[in-house]
């Protein structure tokens, strides 16, 4: 009769008693009766995924016991001898179960790149989608390291902010407007994300020459709530818009709303200068490259102020302006074309090393890379490519630390861990990569300078062979015109500080771009009777 009674009560109870034969076997023996439930009660999702896992070995329960507990690294270090070779292992929820167990263990970026890179999420047990979201907001800043394609299904799971962070790391200057509309749509109002792919907005519609438009986001941005991008670098962009509209004057004024401590001021005042050169102000713009080509800002300014110098030195007939520019050319600019060219043949150079070393830190200025700015690609500093390879690397880096850490721990388990030699090795590998890119995206800087500065020595060769020839006419006229010069005046700055150069003198800095020229207007001659 006990036995039929027994046996009649193990069939009422049915799949409820199997569920949870285990935790009142163990509370039985280790007399907490009481607080086995309060566990349960802690672990609900934990046994929400035991009931839908089954586990069939002793393997498997002692995972889930370690698990019940929270002992994560325990329960990755059991989990192949849990589960390899099964067919959990391989679903959709043993994927996204064992990625939420490297991450708990410090392996962020690969845990949630694994679980992004899942083909079917919706597959996946609810249960462990609880698990990811308590324990993974929008605002972990491995969402800005993952570099996977998103799929939309993780938005409804952990957000927009999440999706943006993703798929922000991928420029849309050249995408189609449609597209990157529809992105800005989803981002909240005011957003740091809103104001990015708005600024791209700008960029793609300059690319595409809506310069109506694209000035119009750009009025809206500049007045924008937490707006990440520089506000020296919207003020430049404004001007380049107008500059390419034609509109001189009002260009000019954004260009000079760029103070000296900016790191956007040399190129903006070169800017200013062609903009002069439009205006047919050669005068003004031979003002502004005196400062430009002061032999100190070697490594700050670009070799095409020095075209620009020369060619405003040749509108003014001041030839031997233009010769001394020329001979300046190789003092300054000789040893950056040949670290150029080595970069192009091989970018692991110390200052690329120093460089990248600087960006891991934070942003990187001109200045703070002194002498050095000289044997890298101008804009390297501020690349964005660039600067996403450093942080990643150095994420990653940290990860393979982690790994190594863990695969140490790991031989003093029980099972045989040769998985987490090569989960250690695969997250080094994987920071090599990422620093290679990083070196190799440097590479590529340096060809495309070393292409530009190709093309600027042609232009000033076209202005070399130009002036020979005016001296050429000019001497001839000469010979048999019977005429004499007359100076107009004409001053290339305005205010206070302007200032004369009939020499060379040692200048101050706060002195700098506020020269003023009194040249021949245009090289112009009036006929004097005799």
């Amino acid at each position: 009769m006990l036995i039929k009674s027994l046996t009649a009560a193990s069939l009422v109870l049915g799949v409820h008693s199997a569920a949870f034969a285990e935790d009142d076997l163990m509370s039985i023996l280790e007399g907490k009766t009481g607080s086995a439930a309060a566990q349960y009660v802690e672990s609900e999702e934990v046994a929400k995924l035991k009931k839908a896992v089954n586990p069939s070995s002793a393997e498997q329960n002692i995972f889930f016991q370690f698990l019940v507990d929270k002992n994560y690294e325990k329960a990755l270090f059991q989990w192949s001898a849990a589960f390899s070779g099964s067919t959990f292992q391989g679903t959709e929820t043993g994927k996204a179960l064992e990625a939420f167990l490297n991450y708990k263990n410090g392996l962020k970026l690969t845990g949630v790149e694994s679980l992004l890179a899942i083909s079917e999420p919706q597959k996946i047990d609810a249960s462990v989608i609880s698990l990811w979201k308590e324990n993974l907001n929008d605002k972990d800043p491995v969402w800005g390291m993952a570099q996977v394609t998103w799929n939309p299904y993780w938005t409804q799971v952990f957000g927009v902010g999440a999706e943006m962070a993703v798929v922000l790391q991928k420029s849309y200057v050249t995408e189609d407007i449609a597209a990157l509309t529809e992105l800005i749509k989803k981002t909240p109002v005011d957003s740091a994300e809103r104001n990015i792919l708005q600024w791209q907005l700008v960029l793609n519609l300059g690319i595409r020459g809506d310069s109506a438009k694209a000035a119009q986001v750009l009025a809206h941005l500049m007045k924008a709530k937490n707006n990440p991008i520089d506000k020296d670098l919207m003020t430049i962009t404004a001007g380049r818009l107008l500059y390419q509209n034609g509109f001189l004057d009002a260009a000019l004024k954004y260009y000079e709303n760029i103070y000296k401590k900016s790191d956007y001021w040399f190129q903006a005042q070169e800017e200013m200068a062609w903009a002069y050169m439009r205006k047919g102000e050669p005068q003004n713009a031979m003002a502004i490259t005196k400062t430009l080509t002061y032999p100190h800002f070697k490594g700050w300014v670009g070799i095409e102020s020095y075209l620009l110098s020369s060619f405003s030195s040749l509108k003014v007939c001041d030839y031997p302006g233009v010769l001394t520019t020329m001979k300046s050319i190789k003092s300054q600019f000789g040893d950056h074309l040949v670290a150029l060219e080595k970069l192009a043949a091989d970018p692991h150079q110390p200052a690329v090393a120093n460089l990248m070393k600087s960006l891991s830190e934070g942003p990187v200025s001109t200045a703070k890379l002194g002498k050095e700015a000289h044997l890298l690609p101008a804009y390297a500093s501020k690349d964005e490519v660039l600067s996403l390879l450093v942080k990643r690397h150095e994420y990653l880096t940290k990860e393979a630390g982690l790994a190594e850490q863990l695969y140490a721990r790991s031989l003093t388990f029980g099972n045989l861990q040769g998985h987490f030699e090569t989960l250690k090795n695969q997250v080094q590998t994987r920071a090599q990569l990422t620093q290679g890119a990083g070196y190799q995206r440097v590479q590529e800087l340096a060809k495309a300078e070393l292409e530009d500065s190709k093309q600027v020595m042609q232009r000033l060769r076209i202005v070399e062979v130009e002036m020979i020839q005016q001296v050429d006419s000019a001497s001839k006229f000469l010979k048999h015109a019977n005429v004499s010069e007359s100076k107009k005046g004409s001053t290339g700055a305005n205010g206070k500080f302007a200032m004369s150069f009939a020499n060379d003198k040692e200048i101050w800095f706060d002195e700098l771009s506020n020269f003023k020229v009194d040249v021949k207007k245009g090289c112009s001659k009036e006929s004097v009777k005799e």
